[in-house]
């Protein structure tokens, strides 16, 4: 009966610490893309008409099914004028005019998990885009936008430039 015990004791403690391991490299990494958005923040443009945080993939890496994450990784979109700019953390960068791309809803996708996407195509290239999260893929923030209402400022945009 005592040699039961030690086992799972054992494999108790095994789990917490396994669980415990994932929640922290999630905070740690969550915290890296704080400061680096901190960062980016400070480079935007005074006459930035909005700015949302977001994650993203480029090109064919969204419909890939074996990969370690869902996104590639987070950045910036702004709007300033006509143009809708993003800037990644990792210095990727990318200008759209918003007369001559295209904003489209993607929706769920499954090879994605449960985030809900959306992109945008100048015929250059193709971002898909949702919204910052934090250390979750769950939208928590009261104050944060969410995916949806990104894509739809960017489409009233769109919508006001004709």
């Amino acid at each position: 009966m005592s040699s039961e015990i030690f086992i799972l004791l054992f494999l108790f403690l095994f789990f917490i610490l396994l669980i415990g391991g994932i929640f922290l490299i999630a905070y740690v990494a969550a915290q890296s893309r704080k400061k680096k958005q901190k960062k980016l923040l400070e480079t935007l443009p005074s006459d930035a008409e909005f700015h949302a945080f977001v994650r993203y993939n480029r090109g064919n890496q969204q419909d890939k099914i074996i990969k370690l994450k869902a996104f590639q990784g987070s950045g910036v979109i702004y709007v300033v004028g006509d143009l809708a700019v993003f800037k990644s953390t990792t210095g990727f960068e990318h200008t759209f005019d918003l007369r001559n791309s295209k904003v489209f809803w993607e929706g769920e996708n499954l090879i994605n998990g449960l985030l809900k996407w959306f992109s945008i195509n100048d015929g250059q290239e193709k971002l898909f885009l949702n919204v910052e999260t934090g250390m979750f893929i769950f939208h928590t923030g009261g104050n944060k936008p969410t995916t949806r209402s990104i894509h739809d400022q960017l489409l009233l945009k769109q919508a006001s430039m004709k």
